[in-house]
């Protein structure tokens, strides 16, 4: 590959929220934005040049939570097959969910719950260059919960598969802070916390209330005394790694602010109570990363016609929580929950319900602009939600998220304008990660779960 590469009369878009800069030049050198231009540039012959004309350049587009093993799977239908077919190649699962997002736009991913020794050899493996995909930042687990056969998962398998099994499943995603953080005296648990950030995990995830599936909608417990919150949030920022929060009800919510979170992970869903206007307005003077999880209407619709409980997700509370941040220009970034669905799950769906499911990665995030723009959200600010807010929240904007000298060259090129149509995010041109054209062709590498139901896991 070249050294230097240099985007020429481009529409550039560069995820900072100023108006669109017409025929400018971008130059790439060594992995890196080494000068933009408003407009022609002289430059060396030896150049790559590619031609923008009629293009439109944009920031490598962001993920703010994903499952690269599928948790909507994992907390019901199809977990059990999907944990027993690929238990040997979790990695593999991993970096394939990647690639499939990374073939449409997305170069960079927060994990935001996985298995935590597989994401960690997954994202290692991309960074040294071994596998193709999306750059991964890992939580590993969520601290103070179990694995997918507790009852934060699907505790009704326990009664249909080994014992064994299930709680070498539970053990791996449990990881050492799991509910038996819970039982632990403060000064044990406060040393596992700090044993489990020494493994090299890039932001913690703390479980500020539960995820007891089976109490969906009737009950809601915190996780942790509140003194508990305070010093774990210490020991994450003196680690220099965001604060993540997972919370299910107000209350949790309420402390996740008192606690200071840097990231709220599904903030909007309150158990169906609106969150009172100064809190939404607290969250959004602090910058705080506002991870929403939508649906849209039509697809809420579909799935309670079927009688598909996710549907109540997008109950009018929960919406109306989404349009309040929205009005209060919180820092709203993209967090779709989504994974790499297995066949088997799909086919039970019906084609009804493929498309703009929110939970699919590599439409994903698409699905997400579309309904976040039916609840108001403006075509720049769909934009910056993709890009400059993800890296914000993380605080990785030094690197990350626009296109301005000295970040790493990631960006996506388009051929229609996404401030006319946000669905022209959709018309991908070419994907740059480090300033590499990527291969979308040839996205997955080695396909394991949207490979043909029933065909063999390939050698690497």
């Amino acid at each position: 590959m070249p050294d230097v590469l240099a985007f020429s009369n481009v529409t550039l878009i560069d995820g900072r929220g100023g108006d669109p800069v017409v025929g400018a030049t971008v130059v790439v050198k060594d992995g890196l934005f080494s000068d933009v231009y408003p407009g022609p540039a002289d430059l060396p012959a030896d150049v790559k040049k590619v031609d923008g004309t009629g293009k439109y350049l944009l920031p490598g587009f962001m993920n703010g939570n994903v499952h690269l093993l599928d948790g909507i799977m994992m907390v019901g239908i199809g977990g059990v097959e999907y944990l027993a077919r690929y238990e040997g190649s979790f990695p593999r699962v991993m970096q394939e969910s990647t690639q499939l997002s990374l073939r449409n736009g997305v170069t960079t991913v927060f994990s935001t719950w996985d298995a935590t020794e597989p994401i960690l050899e997954a994202r290692d493996q991309i960074n040294r260059g071994e596998a193709v995909g999306a750059r991964i930042f890992a939580a590993g687990n969520i601290v103070g919960l179990n694995g997918p056969f507790s009852p934060d998962g699907n505790f009704g398998a326990r009664q249909s598969i080994s014992p064994t099994f299930a709680d070498r499943l539970d053990a791996l995603f449990a990881a050492g802070v799991g509910g038996a953080l819970t039982m632990m005296s403060e000064a044990d648990a406060r040393s596992a916390l700090r044993d489990y950030i020494a493994r090299g995990v890039d932001m913690v995830k703390i479980a500020v209330s539960d995820h007891l599936m089976q109490a969906m909608g009737r009950t809601s417990y915190l996780t942790f005394p509140q003194k508990w919150l305070y010093w774990m949030a210490e020991e994450t920022h003196a680690a220099g790694l965001p604060l993540l929060s997972h919370t299910t009800s107000l209350q949790s919510l309420e402390l996740a602010y008192e606690m200071g979170a840097d990231v709220m992970i599904h903030p909007t869903w309150t158990n169906n109570l609106v969150i009172p206007d100064e809190l939404i307005e607290k969250i959004a003077a602090d910058r705080v990363g506002v991870g929403v999880q939508p649906m849209t209407d039509d697809y809420s619709g579909r799935l309670l016609s079927k009688g598909n409980w996710w549907g109540l997700l997008n109950s009018p509370q929960h919406v109306q929580n989404e349009k309040k941040f929205i009005e209060a220009g919180a820092n709203l970034m993209i967090a779709t929950d989504a994974g790499c669905t297995s066949h088997d799950v799909l086919a039970d769906l019906g084609e009804d319900l493929h498309a703009d499911r929110p939970w699919t990665i590599g439409e994903d995030h698409f699905t997400w602009i579309k309904a976040l723009r039916q609840r108001g959200l403006s075509p720049m600010a769909a934009i910056q939600s993709l890009t400059h807010n993800v890296a914000e929240a993380y605080n990785k904007l030094d690197l990350y998220g626009t296109i301005e000298t000295g970040k790493v060259a990631d960006a996506v090129l388009l051929d229609a304008d996404p401030l006319a149509d946000s669905e022209n995010l959709r018309s991908i041109v070419d994907v740059y990660k480090d300033g590499r054209r990527v291969d979308r062709d040839n996205l997955p590498t080695h396909a394991l779960v949207t490979a043909p139901t029933g065909s063999p896991i390939p050698a690497l």
